[in-house]
């Protein structure tokens, strides 16, 4: 079957399904690039505090020991990136089975 024969005869079952199939691709598309897109974002994050630890412990976490800022600086950044998944599988949970489907 081809696209001529598609058109011509579009109540086709044939005609449907291929109408169908174009907007649940374009919107998987728009979702794995929406997706990616915040990933790219976090990682940003985490990189350029990983970059910055050493500048930042020592002007959050003030300590006697330069080492002591600087573990504090990392323990946070730990903290943070052991929580982004830990939080998605909480948050995930609950979006599951409070969603929007009210009954």
């Amino acid at each position: 079957m081809n696209d001529a024969t598609l058109t011509a005869n579009p109540a086709s079952p044939a005609a449907t399904v291929a109408a169908s199939i174009a907007p649940r691709k374009q919107s998987q598309f728009r979702l794995i690039a929406a997706c990616s897109l915040g990933n790219a974002l976090e990682m940003f994050d985490f990189t350029v505090y990983s970059f910055f630890s050493l500048l930042i412990g020592k002007l959050f976490f003030p300590s006697d020991s330069a080492y002591g800022s600087l573990l504090l600086a990392v323990a946070t950044f730990g903290i943070g990136f052991v929580m982004r998944p830990l939080g998605g599988v909480v948050i995930g949970s609950y979006a599951d089975r409070r969603g929007p489907r009210r009954r």
